[in-house]
């Protein structure tokens, strides 16, 4: 169950994966259950920080130059390339439907991916069905991380409502001693 964490992602080049500690509590981890470790959340927040930023958009300019040339390369493979104008239209059609498309889904061998997947030149829902796809590491990932680090928050804000009411209950009782202080 581990290995759907430590599955390792890249984004801008860079390999992204939580270290192994992290991927083993993301994979058993259910809010409400046991603790996660204190020492895990920042490796947490500097991962889900990287991975936010991969989930934006690319920039139009870079998005249309990927497009174009996932779909020359498609259409070169392909038993059915598209002509000159035909191939222009659907990438017009391919950005407006990629635009929201998060920047992961073009890291690492997209084209090599692409050409494996598609025999005949693919619609625009399924070459956009085939990008989204890729990003869904990254999203589970990110939801998951999310849910750790609010379980922590949760956990955090308990703990100091609990430390608040009891330092209040021992400042009403002047002669009792708190559970942290050591008896004479």
């Amino acid at each position: 169950m581990a290995d759907s964490f430590s599955q390792m992602l890249f984004v801008g080049g860079q390999a992204c994966a939580p270290g192994p500690e992290l991927a083993h509590e993301l994979a058993c981890f259910r809010p409400g259950g046991f603790a996660p470790p204190a020492s895990l959340e920042p490796e947490a927040r500097a991962l889900l920080a990287r991975l936010d930023q991969a989930l934006h958009p690319l920039p139009e300019a870079t998005l249309r130059a990927r497009l174009r040339n996932l779909a020359e390369i498609v259409n070169a493979g392909v038993a059915n390339p598209l002509p000159g104008a035909a191939l222009d239209m659907r990438c017009a059609a391919l950005w407006v439907a990629c635009a929201p498309l998060p920047a992961v889904v073009w890291e690492g061998a997209v084209e090599r991916e692409a050409l494996r997947a598609f025999r005949f030149f693919p619609s625009v829902a399924e070459l956009t069905a085939f990008l989204q796809a890729r990003s869904a590491p990254a999203r589970c990932l990110v939801a998951r991380l999310g849910l750790l680090l609010a379980d922590m928050e949760r956990r955090a804000r308990a703990h100091q409502r609990q430390a608040r009411r009891e330092a209040a209950w021992h400042a009403a009782r002047p002669g009792l001693l708190n559970s942290s202080e050591k008896r004479a």
